[in-house]
């Protein structure tokens, strides 16, 4: 894939302390591809930012619920676009991941993890954990 409009990170926000095991690893479930989440063009999409500069973390780290409440209480996890794209060429994934940008007026780093929504859910969360693996850092959330 390696498209010079997507930098090197994304960055996935971590809903709540669940989905952490310790301080520096993510669970799988962080990445599981829910049905709720597909689009008409047959994929499955996973909210992200892209890492397109210093402040994008930050941001990520400051997003707030329509409530006023933080979005992300367990902080965030950082993915290099490198890790998808190695994982996507493993014979056991074999292309069936993707990514995109979908900025808001909101959002500028906005984007997506995708995977087909035809993939059988043990695949699903295999590629899941695979992409848990695949996290180079977390940071915690540290604002309440």
């Amino acid at each position: 894939m390696a498209d010079a409009s997507f930098p090197g990170n994304c960055i996935k926000g971590i809903p709540n302390d669940s989905f952490l095991i310790d301080s520096r690893t993510v669970a799988p479930h962080l990445f599981h591809f829910k049905e709720e989440h597909a689009r008409q063009d047959g994929w499955l999409e996973q909210s992200v930012n892209w890492e397109d500069d210093d402040l994008a973390v930050e941001f990520t780290l400051d997003q707030t619920k329509e409530s006023g409440e933080r979005q992300f209480k367990g902080g965030v996890a950082v993915l290099s676009r490198c890790e998808i794209d190695r994982l996507n060429r493993r014979p056991a994934v074999n292309g069936i991941l993707s990514y995109d940008r979908q900025p808001s007026r909101d959002n500028p780093y906005h984007g997506n993890i995708l995977l087909r929504a035809n993939v059988p859910k043990p695949t699903r969360k295999m590629v899941a954990a695979g992409l848990a693996l695949a996290v180079s850092e977390v940071t915690l959330q540290t604002k309440v």
